[in-house]
């Protein structure tokens, strides 16, 4: 794992206690110092396919969610409510952005919160899923998803566990279609994300029910 994510560095940390500064670090040097604080890693996500110790993370934090979002969610969106439910959880918590080597990656740390962190993100995300996948991708990134799909072009590579097996598998949710591929490996969905935020859009009580 800390050779797999070592060529990073922190570019940013955020955390509820003001006793350590892990800007500038590399992420070895912030992976030693968390450690040592009693802290553990709750999620990491990074721009490339996750790491096999990331991907245990991503599965376990879906395994919160509501089922029928469980579809929906993908390593990038669950990011995004893990932040945001560390810093609204009452639990020490340390957030890191981290880049280099054209990478850019998160890393979600707490000491003694992990189920209320994650339980909170899961109701986070059945409440506001809309929200993330706004904050997760702009409009150019939703467009182009969908150019791909109309263009019938292959995507390389599912970022959950790499393989080149996406296939094309609409969802249809209450008679609206959402397009999207399914990995034939490891059963990840990649969704046309403008298609998901519309039927959203359109149906948001279907969002807050389990």
């Amino acid at each position: 794992m800390m050779k797999e994510m070592g060529q990073l560095r922190v570019a940013m940390m955020e955390s509820n206690l003001q006793e350590f500064d892990l800007e500038n670090r590399t992420y070895d040097e912030a992976y030693e110092t968390l450690s040592h604080r009693g802290f553990e890693i709750l999620y990491e996500n990074r721009t490339s396919v996750l790491t096999l110790f990331q991907r245990g993370l991503y599965e376990k934090a879906v395994k919160w969610a509501p089922k029928m979002l469980a579809t929906f969610l993908d390593p990038i969106v669950i990011a995004f409510a893990v932040h945001d439910a560390c810093d609204l959880s009452n639990r020490d918590y340390a957030w890191l952005d981290l880049e280099g080597d054209d990478e850019i990656a998160g890393s979600a740390w707490t000491r003694n919160g992990e189920n209320e962190v994650l339980s909170l993100a899961a109701q986070l995300l059945r409440k506001h899923l809309e929200k993330y996948l706004l904050d997760a991708y702009d409009r150019q990134t939703r467009d182009d998803m969908a150019r791909v799909w109309d263009a019938e072009l292959r995507l390389l590579a599912c970022s959950v566990c790499g393989e080149s097996s996406l296939d094309r598998k609409p969802i249809l949710m209450d008679n609206h279609v959402i397009r999207s591929w399914v990995c034939s490996n490891c059963g990840q969905h990649v969704v046309v994300q403008s298609d998901l935020i519309k039927y959203l859009q359109g149906d948001r009580g279907n969002t807050s029910s389990e």
